[in-house]
């Protein structure tokens, strides 16, 4: 597992649409669902209309704070739709606004993801010396490659001023 800092992006307005679930964060391991986000996303694929799914293949994993409930996230594990998308019964649509993320790789299999969950806020963020601001928290996947290999990659985004 390796983490690669990639430096603050501006990223565009993006709309998502997917399957939204309730989770604990994954730094909290006594209430964390390791079963959660991947059955959430083999809803997702086995369920969104072909039909509707982007030409490229991003997928993004989309979490906003719920600040009722410490530690908990609302997810959504989808694709970018056009503005207008009705979304299909049983997906939610959430807009991304845009802003800055400070962009990291997790780079590895998706088994050793709360290391670089770990690694990613408690020391690139910290010592990047950055503000971070209310927006969602980003995971950026290219849904073609394998995410058990060790080659695999993945963006963290974490929403900075």
């Amino acid at each position: 597992m390796a983490l690669k800092n990639n430096g603050v992006i501006s990223h565009p307005e993006r709309l998502i649409c997917g399957i939204a679930i309730d989770i604990y964060s994954i730094m909290i391991k006594d209430l964390y669902d390791p079963r959660a986000i991947p059955g959430a996303w083999k809803k997702f694929w086995s369920e969104f209309p072909k039909d509707a799914l982007p030409n490229n293949s991003v997928a993004y994993g989309v979490s906003v704070p719920i600040h009722t409930d410490p530690g908990k996230l609302h997810y959504i594990a989808g694709v970018e739709v056009k503005a207008g998308f009705v979304a299909p019964s049983g997906f939610e649509l959430i807009s991304i606004p845009s802003g800055n993320y400070l962009m990291l790789d997790h780079i590895g299999s998706i088994m050793e993801l709360a290391a670089s969950y770990g690694e990613a806020y408690g020391v690139a963020f910290p010592s990047a010396g950055l503000e971070m601001r209310e927006g969602p928290h980003l995971e950026i996947y290219d849904s073609t490659l394998d995410p058990m290999t060790d080659s695999y990659v993945m963006g963290i985004g974490i929403p900075v001023k």
